[in-house]
């Protein structure tokens, strides 16, 4: 499969089990827990999704999720959510799901946004350069440094305490 998939949402049991369960279907999982650090890695890295925890508030999901837009529009992005019902504005998330229900409908939500076949919103797996073996399907755009600055500038996020993912 190959997929990268960042996940934002604070430390907790529940985001474990997530990602151990998304890493056993054979995704690749980059977790962070702050907001400004998950823009930076977006930003600079190659990013095939996003799933928004619960756990992240919805103002600060709601700023995030534009800005990932801004950056690069064909990153699907799945939010877990307490309640049933979007609370994204139409348009925003590309699935919408309860976190206390089954670990697999975030799998199944997964593979419909990735996959070409689905619905159309999904795109095709990266393409790597045979030479070099680089990434050449990334999400940098023109807009990149503005659409973070609109970000960091609109948002009141404050830095977490939790340690970082040293891989990044």
């Amino acid at each position: 499969m190959g997929w990268t998939v960042l996940c934002v949402s604070k430390i907790s049991p529940a985001q474990v089990t997530r990602n151990m369960i998304l890493e056993r279907a054979g995704y690749q999982i980059v977790a962070i827990d702050d907001p400004n650090e998950a823009v930076r890695i977006f930003k600079t890295s190659v990013v095939d999704a996003v799933v928004f925890g619960d756990s992240i508030n919805g103002d600060q999901r709601v700023q995030l999720a534009r800005a990932f837009k801004r950056f690069n529009r064909t990153v699907p992005i799945v939010a877990l959510s307490k309640t049933s019902g979007s609370q994204f504005p139409a348009g925003l998330v590309d699935q919408h799901l309860e976190s206390l229900g089954d670990p697999h409908l975030l799998l199944e939500a997964l593979q419909r946004v990735l996959s070409c076949d689905g619905d159309g919103a999904g795109k095709r797996a990266p393409v790597h350069d045979h030479d070099d073996g680089a990434v050449h399907d990334g999400n940098s755009s023109a807009t990149s440094a503005s659409a973070h600055e609109d970000y960091l500038a609109s948002s009141e996020l404050s830095g977490s305490n939790a340690p970082k993912n040293p891989a990044i």
